[in-house]
């Protein structure tokens, strides 16, 4: 018996009682990104300006980005949920796409802005605060896929645990960004960049430590 057959044989022995794990992790994805939207409404609210923001360019290259991070990481995570399934070339050039993406508007955005204004914008109104708040509503999101992930069986459960850290923050800075008022790319790239890397981490810890066999 080859290893991927021994491994798919030992993971239909030990699949719990339930949903599969494409149904689990979308009820959980529900689940998580509704209470984080409850959160949101709740303490948080749409900016002012938002239909108007959304007129503008700079502004919806964000739901772009994050809306395509979005699917592939959720096609990630669903396939290492299932074992001896690889992720695919297609997948890795889709997700090569967002930060080419990120590059293209922010080179752009240091192309027509003057030197002496990278540095405002990339600090924008409160940095910090955005990054806390994203990370933030990121966390029942990824809670509730890790849980999802437990319908399945990851062989690789730190990298699981990533892809679901990288879809939560995706998802929070999705719901994020019509409440944040800084739409400069030099932002975007700084700041949402670091709420992803966090999250993907914090996933990653996680999953190696809950989702282990």
């Amino acid at each position: 018996m080859k290893t991927d057959e021994l491994i798919r044989a030992l993971a239909a022995d030990r699949e719990p009682a339930g949903p599969k794990p494409g149904v689990a992790l979308l009820l959980a994805a529900v689940a998580g990104f509704a209470v984080s939207t409850i959160c949101f409404f709740l303490w948080i609210g749409l900016r002012p300006d938002l239909s108007s923001a959304m007129h503008s360019v700079r502004f919806m290259v964000k739901p772009v980005e994050l809306g395509l991070l979005v699917i592939v990481s959720a096609i990630a995570v669903v396939r290492l949920a299932r074992p001896g399934v690889p992720l695919g070339g297609v997948l890795l050039v889709a997700a090569a796409a967002v930060p080419a993406i990120m590059v293209a508007a922010l080179a752009v955005e240091l192309m027509n802005v003057p030197r002496a204004e990278w540095l405002v914008r990339l600090a924008g109104v409160h940095w910090y605060i955005c990054v806390m708040n994203m990370v933030l509503l990121a966390m029942p999101v990824l809670a509730a896929l890790l849980f999802g992930l437990r319908y399945g069986a990851p062989t690789q459960p730190a990298l699981a645990g990533a892809g679901a850290g990288l879809l939560a923050g995706a998802l929070s800075a999705g719901l994020y960004i019509s409440h944040c008022p800084d739409d400069s790319p030099i932002f975007v790239a700084a700041w949402v960049t670091l709420v992803l890397a966090v999250t993907t981490g914090i996933g990653a810890v996680a999953g190696a430590r809950l989702l282990r066999w």
